[in-house]
């Protein structure tokens, strides 16, 4: 067990320390680098199938940076739900950097492409690092990365329009950091720690004085922000739509889930279940905004015109559905929400990616322009219906498993509310779903639209749009595979 202490601080820092090397290489041989990039990635995933199984049912693997013990060192600590999630971005990062080496090279050329890559493994590792580390602060720190290099691969084809998007997402989340790190200050000055286990212990003997009370709300909002709930989603559709397909992928499938994370992880491994007067009220309120996140998202999504922006309202949805599994505060309902992660990050990185291979090949981002697009481009057609029907939820998806626990969950918490609520956002789902599957397949495309030879996307671009479509059904046909420890892992945080 010794030696796989060290398998998280590798997985967080290789990408990291190669972000910082990269430029070099592209300042040798450029044409080297979209393979380079993928390296670290690939050793972050090995590493992580490794630890498959070795991390104890009710604890952590934790490594002591530097050799100074926690509570005054640098503590990282992994325990059965964060390599869940770490598993789940190495996986689609791996995926989207391997998509984005024929599609990027068309949006960006120069010293950009090369700044493309050294941004998108700074952005992995910083997602890796924020679930992995066990302190707040250096929560904060891997957060401001992550945010610094999205806002960047936002803006990084340098148009007027991603321009905006991205100044638009950084005027949202530089007072979502503030908030953080006043929250951190807070709660420092009423305990004397950052270390996330000895902050559980200090704060259940506090008593959760006022000064903790507004730390943890002030955590909520600012990671809120970052994971865009409603009504603090603003940035998100511009973002995620006009960011390149990779990136919105990667906004879309990892970024706002391990920003839900934080939450969850703050409230479970900070806070504890004993501070129901601090949780009353605010849970409360995330529990209601995230229905109308669900009922929001869902109707926006149905009223686009813009393919990418369809998927991104779709995505403010999700979130909500995340959350409300979050709220229901039961191991089926807590199950759910991380299981959904798990979903969502597999089909709406698909859907990104799928709306990049349309982009790439015809051009065509309006719904309106794929009627008839499964005569030229069937693999990329099939690949999208089938990560739409684990979005809405059909057997035997992952979307069905995760909103199958989702409801178990608040139906197991008197919610029932928020089970219609499920309910109606898997109807809205179908709605918008189904209407681009009858486009591509039920649908004549416009004259002279899809005429001439059949050309879908390349090879590069398909197998990781299939491996993560196909994923949503083997994770809904095999989930039996993780369910019963996600449901463990559960019961032993509350």
């Amino acid at each position: 067990m010794g030696a796989y202490r060290h398998f998280p601080v590798f997985m967080v820092t290789v990408p990291l320390v190669c972000a910082v090397l990269l430029p070099f290489l592209g300042y040798l041989r450029q044409k080297w680098v979209p393979w380079a990039a993928m390296l670290p990635l690939a050793f972050s995933s090995v590493l992580g199938l490794l630890l498959i199984g070795k991390i104890p049912a009710e604890g952590y693997l934790g490594y002591e940076l530097g050799g100074w013990p926690p509570p005054w060192g640098i503590e990282l600590r992994v325990d059965r739900v964060g390599h869940f999630l770490m598993l789940i971005v190495c996986g689609i990062t791996l995926l989207a950097l391997a998509f984005s080496r024929r599609y990027i090279s068309r949006e960006v050329s120069g010293g950009r492409l090369t700044a493309y890559y050294v941004l998108f493994l700074l952005m992995s590792g910083a997602m890796l690092g924020f679930v992995a580390t066990g302190d707040v602060f250096n929560l904060f720190v891997f957060m401001e990365i992550l945010a610094l290099s999205s806002y960047a691969l936002v803006a990084i084809t340098g148009n007027r329009n991603a321009v905006r998007a991205a100044f638009k997402y950084v005027l949202m989340g530089a007072p979502s950091s503030i908030m953080v790190l006043l929250a951190i200050g807070f709660i420092y000055s009423a305990t004397g720690t950052l270390n996330m286990a000895d902050l559980t212990l200090r704060i259940a003997d506090s008593r959760y004085s006022e000064v903790l009370i507004v730390a943890y709300i002030l955590f909520v909002i600012g990671f809120g922000v970052k994971a865009a709930l409603f009504p603090l989603h603003m940035w998100l559709p511009d973002a995620h739509s006009i960011a390149p397909s990779p990136i919105s992928a990667l906004l879309s499938g990892l970024l706002v889930e391990v920003s839900t994370f934080a939450i969850f992880r703050i409230t479970f491994s900070v806070f504890s279940m004993g501070s129901s007067g601090l949780f009353a009220s605010t849970l409360d309120a995330v529990g209601i905004f995230a229905a109308a996140a669900v009922l929001y998202g869902g109707i926006m999504a149905i009223l686009q015109k813009d393919l990418k922006m369809m998927i991104a309202y779709s995505t403010v949805s999700h979130i909500g559905y995340i959350f409300l599994g979050i709220t229901a505060m039961t191991a089926e309902g807590l199950t759910g929400a991380m299981y959904h992660m798990l979903d969502h990050g597999l089909a709406k990185a698909c859907l990104f990616l799928c709306a990049g291979n349309f982009i790439f090949v015809k051009g065509y981002r309006r719904i309106e322009d794929l009627k008839g697009a499964w005569r030229q481009m069937p693999w990329t057609c099939f690949a999208f219906a089938l990560a739409s029907i684990s979005v809405v939820a059909i057997p035997p998806t992952a979307g069905f498993i995760s909103k199958w626990y989702l409801i178990l969950g608040n139906i197991k918490g008197g919610n029932y509310a928020y089970v219609v609520v499920l309910l109606v956002g898997a109807i809205l789902a179908a709605v918008y779903c189904f209407r681009i599957i009858y486009y591509m397949f039920f649908q004549p495309g416009k004259e002279g639209a899809w005429e001439g030879e059949s050309r879908d996307a390349a090879p590069s671009m398909l197998a990781p749009v299939w491996v993560l479509s196909l994923g949503t059904l083997f994770f809904g046909i095999l989930s039996y595979l993780l369910i019963p420890s996600l449901l463990d892992a559960m019961n032993f945080l509350l």
